[in-house]
């Protein structure tokens, strides 16, 4: 009759419970033989390295400057600047003494009154008329007829002596001529005007010492290409578990397949020291680096160590 599990004595409870959640996780049933030797082993994810190259300095813009060439020398600056400017002579003056006129001539009209003379005139105030007085006249002093004799009677002007005034000379007009008034002013008049008299103002110069360029400073741009670093790299793939493998029994363990097994480590790079046989703390150090970065299960020399290996 076949069992399916066969653990070594020195499991603990601890180990028994795991072994038996492990054989549970797998798809298909474990068939164990007689005989085999099997441990729990942890598989850690399988270390992946890889060369990755690294920037370690970025691209960058380089400038390189080529000084200027100066030469020395003199120049001549203009300190102060020339001009054109004007000189002006004053006015001169004489003083000089004249009649103003203050008050023009007037004319003006002055009536002349009239001359009269005191005369006796004789006036005449009533003049001569005649006058129908009632008379006795041809015969009618007996008439009885009514008639009325009517005789004529002069009766000479009536005159007065009365004083006149006669005008000798009439009334006349005459112009009367008022002088101009002046006053006497001395006054200042220009006796020669102001000239102005164009100048040239020469520059005024001084000598200096003087750099100059000869060839312009250069400014040359060149690109600094990145300096890369290839660095090796380890990813790790899966997640950490634990692993049920059938592994070589201690009796099986024998000389040769250690030697053979220390050789293989050796040729593979996981140097462990001599090869002699024996199965030691270096040994098993070498092959648990190799389980390690293969993705196998660790720490103890599995069959499917030794075929990773091509140990047959």
């Amino acid at each position: 009759m076949r069992s399916f599990l066969w653990l070594p004595p020195l499991l603990t409870a601890a180990s028994l419970s795991l072994a038996a959640d492990l054989t549970a996780e797998q798809p298909d049933q474990v068939a164990i033989s007689p005989g085999q030797c099997w441990v729990h082993a942890p598989v850690a994810p399988r270390p992946v390295r890889e060369e990755v190259e690294v920037v370690v300095q970025e691209p960058s813009v380089r400038y390189s400057v080529t000084p200027a060439q100066l030469q020395e020398g003199v120049q001549q600056i203009v300190t102060r600047e020339g001009v054109r400017t004007y000189r002006v002579i004053p006015a001169t003056y004489k003083q000089v003494t004249e009649q103003v006129l203050v008050k023009p001539e007037i004319e003006r009209s002055v009536v002349v009154p009239a001359v009269y003379e005191e005369r006796d005139a004789v006036l005449t105030v009533e003049q001569a008329k005649t006058v129908l007085e009632p008379c006795q006249a041809a015969g009618t002093r007996y008439a009885r007829s009514g008639a009325i004799a009517l005789c004529a009677k002069e009766i000479p002007a009536r005159e007065e002596t009365v004083q006149v005034r006669v005008l000798v000379t009439p009334e006349t007009t005459r112009v009367v001529r008022e002088p101009a008034v002046y006053e006497t002013v001395t006054r200042w008049v220009v006796d020669q005007p102001a000239q102005v008299i164009e100048l040239d103002v020469q520059p005024e110069l001084t000598t200096l010492a003087k750099v100059e360029t000869v060839t312009p400073e250069q400014t040359r741009e060149r690109t600094e290409p990145a300096v890369t670093r290839t660095m090796s790299v380890t990813r790790y793939q899966g997640e950490p578990q634990v692993a049920l493998r059938q592994a070589v029994c201690d009796s099986d363990l024998k000389p040769d397949l250690i030697s053979r097994l220390q050789a293989a480590l050796n040729r593979r790079g996981y140097t462990l020291g001599n090869v002699d046989g024996k199965l030691g703390k270096r040994t098993i150090s070498a092959l648990s680096e190799f389980q390690a970065d293969q993705g196998l299960a660790v720490g103890a020399v599995t069959y499917e160590s030794l075929e990773a290996l091509g140990i047959r």
